[in-house]
């Protein structure tokens, strides 16, 4: 294996070399890489939870609406810190820069450890999915989920470019895919005529059920902050990263309404706040149950291919925090001749792997997974506030339109989130909490750590 590269003290530093990383995503790529990072298959389960939660079309779709909106307030927030500061890492670098090295490490904490549950447990969507269609045992679907992670951990490593061009042609494919699926849905008669024995839940409280919706929601658009998480990899970013932002979210804002629009057309609504397969139940209403089949094989390919972008984007923001000299500097190492940050995907790829062979219990963290970042968004809002204090978009630069209006929305959604995420699952919220405390923690010995100058390197 060539050598690698392992920081320098001028690297680790307060301003880490950008350079270090190639820039190789256009605008395109760079869009359908933020399309396949978020789309997976939240918008395949999402619908009907926020059914069930607001009791009637209209609200869900305003749920779905105040999702979008809060998801495009936040990634046009993001754009223009990472425009500001076009560093691979993202949210990492931003609220370092910001409120200094404790609530970055925290962040990189908290999603260090929710993130690769995420990806785990979509890991374990497509290989139960796989499992349905060609009668798998368990094992063998857990078996399926190492090697598939394994293969996905090492090709990122090997090769950032050839990853990103993999997922714009993924991301087309599955663009393609929820089309069709758009289409058939509204081909049929309309759900409205088809008798069903399913009854709506009870909404005991309208106000923090469509809370519950919104948060469901923005499970579905979770993803929307991946393009800054490589922002140091995107060429041109002044001109590409705001460009491959609003062009990837208006994507996934067309696909999303458009998808409910299907659903609802095909599915009466009490059938649709209960069913557990949603896509394949609509489907198999219009053209008959067995294109059912062919809706788990899409599932699992669109759960298996959001692996591809997680493990691209994610591993970027423990990369930047070692970069800052925050983690083990070994954790920084750039591949000398591959230019991928190889430790820190290796990191993520063997955490996610962990997590799939543990078993399925640990999937009960994916709950903290919104309500885990919330508290961040909020301050990620309020850095760009004091970024705009510190200095002002030049003239001809990017800004993000109807300022602060996207900061003060942006802000809204966070607190009432996190007010309905504790009124409507308490224990998933404190849990949230929990994670985020504990990372304070562990930076305080790591602090201490290194006012010891014990080595703590790999």
């Amino acid at each position: 294996m060539p050598p690698v590269s392992a920081p320098t003290a001028e690297a680790v530093s307060s301003r880490a070399d950008p350079s270090r990383l190639p820039r190789h995503l256009g605008p395109w790529n760079a869009a359908l890489l933020l399309v396949t990072f978020t789309i997976g298959v939240g918008i395949l389960q999402s619908p009907g939870v926020v059914a069930a939660n607001t009791g009637s079309i209209a609200l869900s779709y305003a749920a779905w609406i105040v999702g979008a909106t809060a998801a495009l307030c936040g990634s046009l927030v993001m754009a223009e810190l990472a425009v500001r500061t076009p560093r691979s890492g993202g949210t990492t670098v931003f609220l370092r820069e910001a409120f200094g090295p404790r609530i970055a490490f925290m962040f990189g904490w908290t999603s260090m450890f929710i993130n690769p549950v995420g990806a785990a447990a979509i890991t374990l969507v497509s290989t139960r999915n796989l499992g349905a269609i060609l009668g798998l045992s368990v094992s063998t679907q857990t078996i399926i989920g190492l090697v598939w992670v394994g293969l996905i951990t090492l090709l990122n490593m090997r090769s950032s470019w050839l990853v990103g061009r993999i997922i714009g042609g993924v991301g087309l494919l599955k663009i393609s895919a929820l089309g069709a699926v758009v289409v058939v849905c509204l081909a049929g008669n309309g759900g409205a005529a088809d008798a069903t024995t399913a009854q709506a839940p009870e909404i005991v409280s309208p106000l923090v059920g469509f809370g519950l919706a919104v948060i469901a929601a923005m499970y579905a658009y979770d993803g929307w902050e991946g393009l800054a998480l490589v922002a140091g990899e995107v060429r041109e970013p002044a001109r590409n990263l705001p460009r491959a932002t609003l062009l990837g979210m208006a994507l996934i804002v067309t696909i999303y309404l458009s998808m409910n629009a299907g659903f609802f057309h095909a599915l009466p609504f009490a059938e649709m706040a209960t069913t557990h397969a949603l896509a394949a139940t609509a489907i198999g209403r219009v053209v008959g149950e067995n294109a059912a089949r062919l809706v788990t094989a899409f599932v699992a390919f669109s759960a298996a291919s959001t692996v591809f972008s997680s493990l691209m984007c994610n591993p970027r923001i423990v990369f930047a925090l070692a970069e800052e000299g925050e983690f083990f500097r070994s954790v920084a190492t750039v591949h000398s001749r591959w230019k991928t940050p190889v430790v820190a995907i290796a990191i993520y790829g063997a955490m996610t792997m962990l997590y799939i062979a543990s078993g399925s219990g640990f999937e009960r963290l994916t709950r903290y997974k919104v309500l885990g970042f919330l508290p961040f968004y909020g301050l990620i809002a309020i850095a760009a506030i004091l970024g705009r204090r510190r200095a002002p978009p030049t003239p001809g630069s990017y800004a993000m339109p109807l300022y602060p209006l996207p900061i003060v929305l942006m802000l809204v959604y966070v607190v009432c989130g996190i007010a309905s995420g504790f009124a409507g699952d308490f224990f998933a919220a404190l849990g949230g909490i929990l994670i985020i405390t504990a990372g304070a923690a562990v930076y305080e010995v790591w602090r201490y750590l290194r006012r010891r100058q014990i080595s703590v390197g790999m």
